[in-house]
């Protein structure tokens, strides 16, 4: 029986990269940063964004409830005037380690330069062949984003399709004129994501996004040794992006989300290459050196 459990799940995890997945996001938002006697409307807003990233069909399969990939997304609200905000945005998304019941944050991001217009109860309606609103388009591009690197996790490269679409908005999205859309090579804005996330200058990435989860964490219940090596592998091809480029923020893009779990997975070990390992990390990512110190 167990036999057949397993067969199963392991069929499960080698179809994901192939028919992606749809979304289960909390969205939240935060106004504490204004003062407005009504705050009705970011209620009514917050459904609407729920309603809209959860109910649309970003892929072409269906999929059920366990399938979809958890994610969050909170607004912090700085300004407001009339029907115009400003603020940040903040992304995570996690995805679940086989044979186990941990979920793994493979995505933190904070989008720091937000704006949109909103009228309450207008409608949200998503078309990939034209740019509708700056709303619409923050949400679909993150959907998509969210997509692309939860399906490089199981497969190299397997978020293609969802980066290439996340693109698509991207680029119809700059007629907005809004700074987030404005390519600034090697400065982190939405349209600079995506364009490092695609180019094969920058492809250690995504290579270790496969090589840290669907070789390393997901046999680590099993194989924990091999588990390890795996991961400081990944983490020794992510240096290779950091020699060619210090500047690349997906490498602070990945520390991100994988610092705290980097220092689970090592702190008391004594596996072989750990020295490298820490040594890798204290160079590649400094900002962590007091997380590199608990592994020790």
């Amino acid at each position: 029986m167990f036999k057949k459990q397993f067969v199963f799940l392991l069929f499960l995890v080698l179809i994901h990269p192939l028919v992606g997945q749809e979304l289960k996001c909390a969205i939240e938002i935060n106004v504490d940063q204004i003062t407005r006697t009504n705050k009705q409307v970011f209620g009514t807003l917050k459904t609407a964004l729920t309603e809209f990233v959860n109910q649309q069909k970003w892929t072409d399969t269906a999929h059920n409830e366990n399938e979809k990939v958890s994610c969050g997304m909170t607004f912090i609200i700085t300004a407001q005037t009339g029907n115009s905000f400003t603020g940040t945005l903040q992304v995570n998304a996690v995805r679940p380690v086989f044979g186990t019941s941990y979920n793994s944050p493979i995505f933190n991001y904070k989008d720091t330069n937000i704006s949109f217009q909103y009228t309450e109860f207008e409608p949200l309606n998503f078309n990939p062949n034209t740019y509708d609103s700056n709303l619409i388009s923050l949400m679909a591009f993150y959907a998509y984003t969210i997509l692309g690197v939860d399906a490089d996790t199981f497969a190299f490269k397997g978020g293609e399709i969802y980066f290439q679409k996340a693109m698509d908005v991207a680029n119809l999205a700059q007629q907005s004129n809004d700074q987030g859309w404005v390519l600034k090579r090697n400065q982190a804005n939405r349209f600079s994501l995506l364009d490092q996330i695609l180019s094969t200058a920058h492809e250690e990435y995504r290579s270790t996004l496969y090589t840290y989860h669907r070789k390393g964490l997901d046999v680590f219940s099993k194989k924990e040794s091999e588990a390890k090596d795996e991961i400081g592998r990944s983490i020794f091809t992510l240096e290779k992006l950091f020699k060619k480029n210090r500047n690349s923020f997906l490498i602070r893009t990945f520390f991100d989300a994988k610092a705290d779990e980097i220092v689970n997975v090592f702190q008391g070990g004594k596996e072989q290459n750990k020295k490298e390992v820490l040594a890798s990390l204290r160079r590649i990512s400094p900002v962590n050196l007091t997380k590199w110190q608990k592994i020790d």
